[in-house]
């Protein structure tokens, strides 16, 4: 007995990568804003708890 493989709608894949890729090139926007009005006081504090 064979396992049925999915069903791969490849048009909805393509759409999908271009929203996630959308999303990514929006959140940047929206992180180099914030980098560029927050102090490297608080910038630098919050990248030293991510990175520890």
């Amino acid at each position: 007995m064979r396992n049925k493989l999915p069903r791969i709608d490849l048009e909805e894949l393509k759409k999908l990568k271009e929203e996630n890729f959308k999303e990514r090139l929006e959140f940047i926007d929206r992180y180099v804003e914030w980098i560029k009005k927050t102090s490297n006081k608080k910038w630098s504090k919050q990248q030293k708890g991510l990175v520890d």
